[in-house]
């Protein structure tokens, strides 16, 4: 329905009320009078990613396991009941319930999208459950994830932007554990030049910031004395 496009539009350029208004009040109504169960179950989720997305966690919740779940359930929808299960991990976690996110990621996702052959989601899922354990501190499990389950996949999809995204949390990881050197190679031989590709400017400044991060924990004083020649050189350009 065009409703529906418009508010997917709304949603995408952060018009957040407007968007919630055309679906509960034009497309909720529409579903229900036509008696669409599954519309109105995904509708209702759009509601709850809306409601998630402005921080309104207990009620993204409620809709979740109250409007969605039991539809899909029902209509023995087995992707959409995985899918929906991952949105609740993804509040759970936000809560920090990371134990409870954890079980939801391993037993109620992955064998759902292993059975049904989706690898590009299981590797998502598998890179959620390596945050989690990087959260907990579990960094060379996180690690061997992030390297043996996620980026082969990215590889074989030629999803180069997931794959720097990758990249760019195997370098913090690697940093983490003092292995500064890999983690500066990492962010400035391989996620740099990947998202400069994609004109991805939000992850280019982040990349770059935490390459500038890493380099001035390296060598300082190397970092310093380099400011401090540019600003001298600016200085005599400008007759200072």
């Amino acid at each position: 329905m065009a409703a529906g496009l418009i508010a997917d539009i709304l949603q995408a350029r952060g018009e957040l009320d407007e968007a919630l208004r055309i679906l509960r009040k034009e497309l909720l109504p529409a579903f229900e009078r036509l008696g669409d169960v599954r519309l109105r179950a995904v509708t209702m989720g759009n509601i709850a990613d809306i409601l998630q997305a402005r921080g309104e966690l207990d009620e993204a919740l409620r809709i979740r396991t109250q409007e969605e779940l039991p539809v899909y359930e029902r209509l023995d929808d087995v992707r959409s009941h995985a899918v929906t299960m991952g949105k609740i991990a993804d509040i759970l976690q936000a809560r920090g319930e990371l134990d409870e996110a954890l079980r939801i990621r391993q037993e109620e996702e992955l064998p759902v999208y292993k059975r049904l052959g989706n690898v590009r989601e299981r590797a998502v899922t598998m890179g959620k459950i390596a945050d989690i354990l990087q959260a907990r501190g579990e960094i060379d499990e996180a690690l061997r994830i992030r390297r043996e389950e996620q980026l082969p996949v990215y590889e074989r999809l030629g999803d180069v932007r997931e794959r720097a995204v990758t990249m760019g949390k195997i370098a913090t990881m690697l940093s983490r554990m003092g292995d500064v050197d890999e983690a500066i190679r990492l962010l400035r031989d391989e996620v740099l030049p990947a998202l400069i590709s994609l004109g991805d400017a939000p992850e280019i400044v982040n990349s770059r910031a935490w390459l500038a991060s890493y380099l001035l924990n390296r060598d300082p004083k190397r970092i310093v004395k380099k400011h401090a020649n540019s600003s001298a050189l600016r200085s005599r350009m400008l007759g200072g």
